[in-house]
């Protein structure tokens, strides 16, 4: 191995590139919450798709950053994202009428 080369955890847990993702993900979740009022189903899932990628991205960089295994972390991160997703999910229906909750 060369000097001063950097090694894969930390090309993949660069604080700058951290950020920027960040801001996607925030992004993605306003485009979730607001496209379902104009009635763009298609855009919303497809918002929720990329909403979904990227924030088991940056939590997963985030439990690594606290030296929680990559395994663990992995499991845990899609957990916590698709658990997200389906109630956001059901949030774009709801918003868009698509889906009439009656008593």
């Amino acid at each position: 191995m060369f000097k001063n080369q950097t090694t894969m955890k930390e090309q993949l847990l660069i604080d700058h590139g951290y950020k920027y993702l960040w801001f996607i993900v925030l992004g993605a979740f306003l485009l979730v919450l607001i496209l379902p009022f104009f009635k763009s189903v298609d855009l919303s899932v497809g918002a929720l798709g990329l909403l979904l990628s990227a924030l088991a991205e940056v939590l997963k960089t985030f439990f690594q950053n606290r030296h929680i295994t990559f395994i663990i972390s992995l499991v845990l991160v899609w957990l916590l994202a698709l658990i997200i997703s389906v109630i956001l999910f059901f949030y774009i229906m709801w918003a868009s009428g698509n889906m009439l909750f009656v008593k």
